[in-house]
């Protein structure tokens, strides 16, 4: 099973460098943190020029582009690199191989929920704007982010024939899966929990709570059993798929 990962790696590596569009994705996160470097000047412009207070909504607009915004690019990685594989047609040629039919989806899940993770928090630090402790705080956040990503990916290899339908699922999708959850941030109401139907919800809720100094845990608990669950079955069904 380790020279079975190792291959894999190494065929992930060589498809992300022979693909100029994938490698670009991937430094997605990081482009969406540089530009929070222009929010302190934001807020100081619409405060003095217009007298709005935009420092409420602080912890809206970093879920949006560092906790939000990363699952739709690292889910679109994940989903190309299983287009990639299909391709190629490596769940055909594990067939042969004494790699359990588990093995490749569990990689490409626990690969993309790391990679989710760490690109998260060093988005976040890059970005200059959360506390070292929000940061510290937001690490099971970032966890719940790479199961979302996982969870789109592998819709994504469902779904798509090809990397440019791939990318058109993403963009049809993005206002219900990255839209959508930013609008129970304006209400404080029970019912906003029927948010909690969009996968993405969950994990923007939880960083609300970390801004906030709330207790994240019972939204986290919950967006891991759906997103667990949800990327579960997908997994399965990838092991399942014959090509």
């Amino acid at each position: 099973m380790p020279g079975a990962i190792a291959a894999f790696g190494r065929n992930d590596l060589r498809n992300i460098r022979r693909d100029s569009l994938l490698a670009g994705i991937v430094f997605g996160p990081f482009i969406y943190a540089a530009t929070m470097w222009l929010l302190p000047m934001f807020t100081r412009y619409l405060d003095r020029d217009h007298g709005f207070d935009l420092v409420p909504y602080h912890g809206l607009i970093l879920s949006a582009f560092i906790v939000i915004g990363p699952i739709a690019v690292l889910g679109a990685v994940c989903g190309m690199l299983l287009m990639d594989d299909k391709d190629q047609r490596t769940l055909a040629a594990l067939r042969v191989t004494p790699a359990p039919p588990m093995g490749y989806p569990l990689y490409r899940a626990a690969t993309t929920v790391a990679a989710t993770a760490v690109s998260l928090v060093a988005a976040m630090a890059l970005t200059g704007q959360v506390p070292a402790g929000i940061i510290a705080a937001s690490v099971p956040i970032t966890v719940l982010c790479g199961l979302n990503a996982t969870m789109v990916g592998f819709g994504l290899a469902a779904l798509a024939r090809n990397k440019v339908e791939g990318l058109a699922i993403v963009r049809a999708i993005g206002m219900l899966l990255f839209g959508l959850p930013m609008v129970p941030f304006f209400f404080d109401h029970p019912a906003m929990l029927g948010f909690g139907l969009i996968p993405t919800y969950w994990p923007a809720k939880a960083f609300w709570e970390v801004w906030d100094g709330g207790n994240p845990w019972p939204y986290l608990t919950a967006g891991t059993v759906y997103a667990g669950g949800i990327g579960w079955w997908l997994l399965k069904r990838l092991a399942s798929q014959k090509a």
